[in-house]
């Protein structure tokens, strides 16, 4: 069992596993208002303008022609307009904005796991909720494929905010779990997705199964799509607290009494493992060719998600 998991169920042992119940609508109709409010906080600073200039439409396409004004490029000058109109006028572009956003959000057993606040789902769907607002406001078609063992829940990519409303009802009702076979859904993001767009993964990147490999399907996708990996990790998985660094014990045995001691070089080299799988999983998706981040969920994910946007923008 790897190691990360082992932790997982030192920090929060697992709970015995009962009939999964769906939300009430109520409840439903409550997370996705809170996911909207979150959206609209998110968009009215610095996010959407970086999504924009991260993610550009395929091109410029005509718009119209304009008279020619002092300090017009003289190479956008129509010709053929000018002597015909006896006028010299200029063609104007616009960004070919529209381009097809896919998230994949992990739904499989792994992602239920909270030691304290959300859940590592929850803060995924509230992820996905605000970017595909983003992409939905910069005139994108947003879809979603939500994945465990296999896709589990597929939305053929549409405009608008309301559709992004509907995507998020429709992941919060989800009820799944079991093993994560990432690559099945990396396979099928790269059928559905015919012509160049951007793939969105959301997932905490924890494979129980050896045998599980996912980079070969990652960098065949990252190859004729903009692939960004957004992994998320509960916070206790990120770095222990200090009361968790107290809780890492031995036993004395009977020459000291039967005392139990807070072993601090236990912890230390625990949280050194930690940093090191962290690092490693982000050198590991940068390798497949996508941008990669880190999220802990008791931590604002909004500023961190910005800075891989002014990644991208600044290696354009």
């Amino acid at each position: 069992m790897p190691r990360l998991q082992r932790l997982r169920e030192w920090i929060a042992p697992p709970i015995p596993e009962a009939e999964p119940t769906s939300p009430s609508l109520d409840e439903v109709r409550q997370q996705v208002r809170h996911i909207e409010i979150r959206a609209r906080r998110a968009l009215r600073d610095a996010f959407a303008g970086e999504y924009r200039t991260a993610f550009r439409g395929r091109g410029l396409e005509f718009a119209e022609l304009q008279p020619y004004s002092p300090g017009d490029d003289v190479r956008a000058i129509d010709w053929k307009a000018t002597a015909r109109l006896r006028s010299p006028v200029v063609r104007r572009y616009v960004e070919e904005r529209e381009q097809t956003v896919l998230v994949l959000v992990d739904v499989s057993g792994s992602m239920g796991f909270a030691a304290t606040g959300p859940s590592v789902r929850d803060r995924s769907v509230e992820i996905a909720g605000v970017l595909g607002l983003a992409a939905a406001g910069s005139n994108d078609l947003v879809g979603l494929a939500a994945f465990a063992n296999d896709v589990v829940l597929a939305v053929a990519p549409a405009k608008g905010s309301s559709h992004v409303l509907r995507i998020l009802r429709d992941l919060l009702t989800l009820r799944a779990g079991g093993r994560t076979e990432m690559a099945r859904a990396l396979r099928y993001a790269g059928r559905v997705m015919r012509r160049r767009g951007v793939v969105i993964v959301i997932s905490d990147f924890i494979a129980t199964h050896p045998d599980h490999v996912w980079e070969p399907a990652m960098a065949q996708l990252s190859r004729r799509h903009d692939v960004v990996a957004i992994c998320v990790r509960d916070s206790r998985e990120t770095a222990l607290t200090e009361a968790t660094k107290q809780s890492i014990v031995h036993w004395g045995g009977a020459e000291r009494g039967d005392m139990v001691l807070a072993d601090q070089e236990t912890s230390r080299i625990q949280q050194q493992e930690l940093e090191s799988e962290q690092q490693g999983m982000l050198q590991r998706l940068r390798q497949c060719g996508c941008d990669a981040v880190m999220i802990s969920t008791d931590y604002d994910w909004v500023p961190e998600v910005v800075g891989l946007f002014r990644q991208r923008r600044n290696r354009q």
